[in-house]
């Protein structure tokens, strides 16, 4: 199935008061110069996923000045079928309401629906970055292939701050804190072991890959199998000494290389190309393992990249069978697609 958006409307957006797009072909090309809200359109597809979007942004800092409040809506072709998906904020509630249907669900039932990946040039310096933004990028691509995976994640979070929380207080309840450490180590092997399935179908996948992007090699830091359940209870003192979660899956790091190279070592083109390379290869991987082709946006994608490469990945992008938004701000985007629907600001 196509994972694909039919109709989007957005309200005080940003520095979009009201902004409605109906989609008739793919790619979307958004051209426009800087500053006139191309990102901004694709933010807001991206909340539909799991997540605060691709800019990871506060939601009191998305809606227009002088207003209190934002919405994005969609009619989609889901992975249950059409519907209309929305989320909003308000700052009166300063509450977060996603709708399915007009049905309340939470934030990390959208993976169930959707399949998104975007890939923006603030991105490009992943591999100088935090560890935790690595995980965070990871984790994305894990919801493609088991959208049980954002629910893990939030579960695992929740019994990681109340095990602190007992931890920090000046006498253990060694049963509730044995309790929460049962339910943490289930989650933790969950999530190290669909990190480790992901990340196995994704290579397989870059190996595969005839392209003139650079294959990376991945890998990822204590993904081992541990008994997780005691080596929780044998870091007690230390976390309860320095005031954190000194292990599990939390403390992961993805590792990339090219050929045996770290990533952080390369070039920026370099690790552009590695990024696309990923994108290109995830893409793949999730229609070969479900069937599913999500949906992809990429922000100033051409720029920085050689007429060789801009040529083979228009070619994937129009053939790939996903959904594609672009950003640019030249015109001359739309000269490397024969069909496309372009949108100007």
């Amino acid at each position: 199935m196509q994972n694909a958006i039919n109709e989007l409307s957005l309200q005080n957006y940003r520095n979009l008061k009201s902004f409605e797009l109906t989609i008739n072909s793919s790619p979307v090309l958004i051209i426009g110069d800087n500053g006139m809200g191309k990102t901004n359109i694709l933010e807001a597809i991206s909340m539909l996923a799991p997540g605060r979007g691709l800019r990871n942004a506060k939601l009191d800092e998305i809606y227009k000045n002088q207003s209190t409040s934002f919405r994005i809506e969609a009619k989609a072709i889901t992975n249950l079928g059409i519907a209309r998906i929305s989320t909003s904020y308000s700052a009166e509630s300063s509450k977060r309401l996603v709708e399915f249907n007009e049905s309340k669900i939470t934030n990390s039932e959208l993976a169930k629906l959707l399949k998104i990946i975007w890939l923006t040039p603030q991105m490009e310096g992943l591999f100088l970055g935090l560890s935790s933004d690595r995980r965070k990028f990871l984790d994305r691509i894990v919801y493609c292939f088991h959208p049980e995976h954002a629910s893990l994640i939030n579960k695992y979070d929740y019994y990681l701050r109340e095990r602190m929380k007992i931890l920090q207080l000046p006498s253990l309840d060694y049963s509730w804190l044995k309790i929460i450490e049962e339910k943490l180590a289930l989650e933790a092997a969950s999530v190290i072991k669909n990190r480790r399935h992901t990340l196995e179908l994704l290579q397989a996948s870059l190996d595969a890959l005839d392209s003139p992007f650079p294959k990376a090699r991945l890998d990822i830091t204590k993904a081992e199998e541990v008994d997780f359940e005691k080596s929780f209870a044998d870091s007690r003192e230390l976390d309860r000494a320095t005031g954190r979660s000194n292990f599990g899956p939390h403390r992961s790091d993805l590792l990339v290389y090219y050929d045996t190279t770290p990533a952080s070592q390369r070039s920026t083109g370099e690790q552009k190309a590695m990024l696309i390379s990923i994108t290109i290869a995830q893409v793949i991987a999730t229609q070969n393992f479900s069937g599913a082709h999500p949906i992809l946006l990429l922000d100033e994608i051409f720029v920085h990249l050689d007429e060789t490469r801009r040529n083979y990945l228009a070619g994937f992008l129009s053939q790939c069978g996903s959904q594609v938004w672009i950003t640019s701000t030249e015109d001359d985007a739309t000269r490397y697609f024969g069909e496309s629907q372009v949108t100007r600001l």
